[in-house]
């Protein structure tokens, strides 16, 4: 609590002089008029600065990829909509949904001037099934397992056939965090190896193009294109966006509120609880999704957790330690002192936004109610459905006003807390305390655990602290390591980390509860090893282990209709086969303080105007940055 105060502090004296309210000379890097630029928070520093080659695994894809590239379809997590880009209008299967065809839009123009078109489709599909080189976020293993050929009906009409029948193959289009980059083929094909080429200078089918670029990585700045309207973005938003658009990497939450105090930050990516806090303070012209509590954007359709690797660390294959490890928690805890009450606990690896609760956390709070698990012979029920109610309590004791449900609210509930089962299971499995009180392994050596989150994401920083603090108290020497993103970049794709708290893709959905394209990547095919790159095989299998069951439940999921209820009930099974063996402790559902300053911008998505997915560093965030508008 006192270094909450001191931080607190600390920040307000450091604001103080932007509650004049007048606007400052620009602490910008870049020399263009403050009132024509958007500047974002970039998240984090880049390395790879000067790659432009998102085909390939590692170089830099947020804020960038919405800005200068493009895909065929966009599935909006916040409206419900599929937008059309690229392509004129939906896909369209056959009757088997082994052929899909693809209907182009004839008046996209790359940003040299050369028109977009059914070639540069096909030269895309094929070049990265060709190259193995060329497997981010999967695509080489998709299109090798999935498609057969690729035909060009006509200038802007493409069908493509395939091996199999996939009711979801045009997810590999239209993906959650960004779908299949196109490429330029008149400029790719000139290239001997395409895995290699760095496309750099770029040419961009987005509305922007690069201008200027920080060889440190702390910042790179683009510029509208003259003809904005031959852009998908352009297209759709009917608007031509600002005419720069600057991202910047400030540091950590405090220096991005200074930032914003100054007026030399338009939007950040999150905030931890005190600096928004601040910010709500000393910059009158800034808010978060709601204007009051709970303030946070909570509808991006994915999760938090903390993953247990049980390859680094043998100790996790025993699943009364992963119990033992859950019961340890006190999740009302982590809720509120360390998250700011904000974000609603999930249990489930799925998150518990409105949509998708009625989907799969109503239809199995009977199932957790009712689950058993086996502690020293003794049949246990560890489901605690009084979470909700203690946490808005906590919001009531701090004068903050909930309105409905606790459970609508805050989730429907969390595991027990309760060392006391947790001391069993452990012992259970072998350990033992030490004259000290702390845990000793089966063979008799101080169990060490470290709990490695970015330091950029202030929700997994939060709750790797909490993990360490009340793992701590329980008896286990943790330690909470915060990274640099480039650092994460590195270690958690490779499984370099005992605990991690990441983002994941198997925790999540489509929009309309579909959680194959999700988890298809848990087949045993993608398995990637303790030090092999993830990002190279499609994997993300971040518990490293063999789940009993897992590819034929995935493959049947596959052979149904996305929209049926048949694929949502074996959603569900997922979801049990997932809880039972706790391969992984799902805690609470993504909120960000996505906190924007309208003092030189409006029309930034908010709870009043929900018009776009307000998380602009996503694929789709080219629709975020388009519908921006002058202040004055």
């Amino acid at each position: 609590m006192l270094r909450k105060l001191l931080f607190l502090f600390a920040l307000v004296v450091l604001l103080a002089p932007a509650n004049s309210g007048k606007a400052q000379s620009s602490g910008l890097p870049v020399d263009v008029p403050r009132k024509d630029v958007f500047v974002a928070d970039q998240i984090f520093r880049y390395d790879n600065v000067d790659n432009y080659n998102m085909w390939v695994a590692g170089p830099v894809q947020p804020t960038r990829h919405g800005l200068i590239t493009d895909t065929l379809w966009f599935s909006d997590a916040e409206t419900g909509k599929t937008l059309n880009a690229a392509a004129a209008e939906g896909p369209m299967y056959n009757k088997d949904f082994t052929e899909m065809t693809v209907k182009l839009r004839d008046n996209l123009l790359w940003s040299d001037g050369v028109a977009f078109s059914a070639d540069d489709l096909i030269y895309t599909v094929q070049t990265i099934k060709d190259n193995a080189g060329l497997n981010a976020s999967g695509w080489n293993i998709q299109f090798n397992q999935y498609v057969s050929k690729i035909d060009k009906v006509d200038a802007n009409t493409v069908k493509f056939t395939l091996k199999s029948a996939n009711p979801r193959f045009h997810y590999n289009f239209a993906g959650r965090w960004n779908g299949v980059y196109m490429m330029p083929k008149h400029i790719f094909e000139k290239e001997k190896d395409p895995a290699a080429f760095k496309f750099n200078p770029q040419v961009s089918l987005g509305a922007y193009v690069v201008k200027q670029l920080d060889p440190n990585g702390f910042w790179e700045l683009f510029e509208r294109r003259e003809d904005w309207q031959k852009t998908s973005a352009g297209i759709v938003a009917g608007k031509p966006g600002p005419k720069y658009i600057l991202s910047i990497f400030y540091g950590d939450s405090a220096k991005k509120a200074i930032a914003m105090s100054r007026g030399d930050l338009d939007v950040a990516f999150d905030f931890d609880y005190e600096a928004f806090q601040s910010v709500l303070k000393s910059t009158p012209t800034a808010r978060s999704w709601y204007k009051d509590f709970p303030w946070a954007y909570p509808n991006e359709i994915d999760s938090r957790y903390y993953a247990l690797n049980m390859e680094k660390e043998p100790l996790f294959q025993n699943k009364d330690v992963r119990w033992a490890l859950t019961l340890a928690l006190d999740i009302v805890d982590i809720q509120t002192n360390y998250i700011g009450g904000v974000a609603p606990v999930t249990a489930l690896p799925e998150p518990a936004t409105s949509a998708l609760s009625k989907l799969y956390h109503q239809p199995l709070k009977d199932w957790l109610a009712n689950l058993e698990i086996d502690v020293a012979g003794a049949k246990y029920k560890p489901w605690d459905s009084t979470v909700p109610e203690q946490i808005a309590q906590w919001a009531k004791d701090n004068k903050y006003n909930v309105s409905g449900d606790p459970a609508a609210v805050f989730g429907i509930g969390w595991w027990k807390h309760d060392p006391a089962t947790a001391e069993k299971l452990l012992i259970n499995a072998g350990f033992k305390r030490g004259a000290d009180k702390k845990w000793l392994t089966p063979d008799g050596k101080p169990w060490k655990l470290e709990v490695m989150a970015p330091n950029d994401e202030p929700d997994a920083f939060r709750m790797a602290n909490a993990a360490q603090d009340q793992w701590k108290a329980f008896g286990i020497d943790t330690t909470a390591a915060g990274v640099e993103r480039n650092v994460w970049n590195q270690r958690y794709p490779l499984g370099d980390y005992q605990v991690a708290v990441p983002w994941g893709d198997w925790n999540t959905s489509m929009s309309n509860g579909d959680k194959w394209a999700a988890i298809q990547c848990l087949k045993s095919e993608f398995y990637a090893p303790n030090g092999k790159d993830t990002r190279t095989t499609g994997s993300c299998n971040d518990a490293y282990t063999k789940m009993n069951g897992m590819d034929a439940l995935i493959d049947k999921m596959a052979a149904t209709d996305p929209q049926s209820a048949e694929g949502i009930t074996l959603g569900q099974e997922f979801a049990k086969q997932w809880v039972e063996n706790m391969y992984t402790i799902n805690a609470i559902t993504f909120k960000k303080f996505i906190t924007w300053d309208s003092r030189y911008w409006k029309g930034f998505p908010s709870s009043e105007n929900p018009n776009v997915f307000p998380e602009y560093w996503f694929h789709i965030g080219k629709f975020t940055f388009q519908n921006l508008e002058p202040a004055s």
